[in-house]
């Protein structure tokens, strides 16, 4: 994978952002959000206090809602 134009491996640094929050033992959902205009999404993560996993799947919900977290189909 190229990352800024740097090869990087894929498989160490697939969970690098999210197996802290995960290790520690706190909910965490990642949503695609689109800005205009862009091709690829960006991952915003919802983290919630210890066994409150209703409340991040909640929140990602309500972004759905709002049109804000969206996964469109690719054009073939």
């Amino acid at each position: 994978m190229l990352l800024d134009g740097v090869a990087t491996l894929i498989r160490p640094n697939l969970g690098v952002f999210t197996q802290p929050i995960s290790f520690i033992g706190l909910p965490v959902v990642c949503v695609p959000t689109w800005t205009q205009g862009e091709r690829l999404p960006m991952g915003v993560q919802i983290i919630a206090a210890p066994w409150r996993e209703d409340i991040a799947l909640r929140v990602a919900h309500v972004l759905e809602i709002k049109g804000v977290a969206r996964a469109p189909v690719a054009d073939v």
